[in-house]
């Protein structure tokens, strides 16, 4: 066989047993010639013959790889784009468009994919909760809460029964917000920031009329909505002489809550949308009271009692599970349903929780407490409600910081986003959907309670969840100042019945 004839053959069987090239990546496309590269610069009227071109070729190419790997408005690729306007004559003294002529033509050469500046990566998720969670250090932020006069807290002092220009009193509660860095793992929960409208100390708060409260039952595919007297009746935990009006303090919880581009922060196996686990807690000294809690799905109820923090969770089919928080555009069954049941004449709301706290007697015989969990106290506690820092100093229960704390970061924010933001007063903070997580153990609601009410008020706290997407601004304290007044219309009565006015 003549040896043409078998190179030929070796290299076609080659060519058989060789799998065949995938097609190029956008990032391996061939680089245009100085014919195409001529015309593009031509296009943005830009004089340039094919020889010029064939100048710039090495140049051009150089900036249409970085353009492929950072984006258009790249500095590289600007870098790039003056040395190439300066190989060839073109004016870039003030006023000149040059450089953004020769921009606009390497966009072209890529097709129109780098005409978008290119979105800065997400912060990973650990970095973003712990921006979150220590908000509070921010000065930026601690200036804008204070010149509204709103109070923000990690523990929120949620009192039935005070003395009057005291802490202490018959019936205290201190409630915390517990959100998870890993959903599976209760012991990374730590302490979100609520603010108020005014401190824990002087306890602002509202006489709202109780059929006012609404809360809801879900039954199969229903929703069964009941006025608060109506469900303390069926509880058997009704006052006649104090349930016509209730007491009320509301407040937002600012929580972390992870974007579809973070990894890691959520049960991701389960198909469920990006969200972060959260429980209440509540430690009530030395009373017990019912606890009613009250969301878009349901309402659930627990027996707590002094001597610890105590977890609340959702009851799912006689199972606990924490609440989640995702972001309202990731939850569209959610928001779908609080369509459906407002439609329908039902006060309800996403982003609401309702945590209802029904006093009852002290040393009731064979009252059953919950006793859910407890969280993680020791390390939550140290580290954000007492801090000892230089320059801190507490109130309401939080320390506000005098001084620039190190380190903390919301979505990759600097100052100088913080004031182009506040200029344009645009929101940093969305509307959270309220859910439920997966299932930890069996549901204990407590036993033992019927008729056990004790003739006191009832107290609700009414907390709307937010979740930070960008620097706070003064467009997020309207959006509380709003809220605060739609519950001073519900009201006959505002104040606090701890400092006398």
């Amino acid at each position: 066989m003549p040896r043409v004839i078998r190179v030929t053959l070796l290299v076609l069987a080659v060519a058989v047993l060789l799998p065949a090239r995938p097609p190029l990546a956008a990032h391996e496309a061939p680089l245009p010639d100085a014919a195409r590269v001529a015309r593009a610069f031509q296009a943005e009227g830009l004089g340039l013959n094919t020889a010029e071109a064939q100048g710039i070729l090495r140049d051009v190419h150089l900036a249409l790889r970085e353009a492929r790997a950072h984006g258009i408005g790249n500095s590289k690729v600007d870098f790039a784009a003056v040395q190439i306007a300066s190989d060839l004559g073109l004016p870039l003294g003030p006023g000149s468009d040059t450089k953004r002529r020769v921009l606009a033509a390497l966009a072209s050469l890529l097709g129109g994919r780098g005409h978008e500046p290119r979105p800065l990566p997400a912060p990973a998720w650990g970095e973003y909760f712990d921006s979150a969670v220590g908000l509070w250090n921010r000065p930026d932020f601690m200036r804008l809460v204070s010149a509204r006069g709103f109070h923000p807290v990690k523990i929120s002092w949620e009192d039935i029964g005070r003395h009057e220009d005291s802490v202490w009193g018959d019936r205290i509660s201190d409630v915390g917000i517990w959100v998870r860095r890993d959903e599976a793992d209760a012991g990374s929960a730590q302490l979100a920031l609520s603010v108020r409208r005014d401190s824990n100390f002087r306890d602002k708060v509202l006489m709202v009329p109780a059929e006012r409260i609404k809360v809801h039952q879900r039954r199969g595919d229903r929703t069964i909505e009941k006025t608060l007297p109506e469900r303390l009746r069926e509880l058997g935990v009704a006052s006649p002489a104090r349930d016509r009006n209730v007491i009320v303090s509301n407040q937002f919880a600012i929580v972390p809550v992870p974007s579809r581009a973070m990894r890691g922060a959520w049960r991701e196996e389960t198909g469920a949308p990006p969200r972060a686990a959260f429980t209440f807690s509540i430690f009530p000294y030395g009373s017990t009271n019912l606890v009613i809690t009250d969301v878009i799905e349901g309402s659930h109820e627990a027996i707590v009692g002094p001597g610890q923090h105590q977890l609340l969770f959702a009851n799912v089919d006689g199972r606990r599970a924490p609440f989640t928080a995702s972001r309202a555009e990731d939850r569209q069954d959610l928001l779908r349903l609080e369509r459906e049941l407002k439609a329908q004449g039902m006060d309800v709301d996403v982003q609401r929780y309702y945590l209802i706290q029904v006093p009852l007697r002290r040393g009731v015989p064979g009252l059953q407490l919950s006793n859910m969990g407890t969280p993680p106290l020791r390390r939550a506690f140290a580290d954000a409600v007492y801090p000892a820092a230089p320059g801190m100093t507490l109130e309401g229960g939080v320390a506000a910081q005098s001084a620039p704390a190190a380190g903390a970061t919301m979505e990759k924010s600097q100052p100088a986003a913080n004031e182009r933001a506040e200029r344009r007063r645009e929101p940093g903070l969305a509307r959270v959907a309220i859910g439920t997580g997966e299932t930890e153990g069996p549901y204990f609601a407590g036993a033992g309670f019927r008729g056990a009410r004790a003739d006191e008020p009832v107290r609700v706290t009414v907390v709307y969840f937010v979740t930070p997407v960008g620097p706070v601004t003064a467009k997020d304290m309207d959006t509380f100042a709003r809220a605060f007044e739609q519950w001073d219309g519900q009201a006959i009565w505002g104040g606090s019945f701890v400092v006398k006015e």
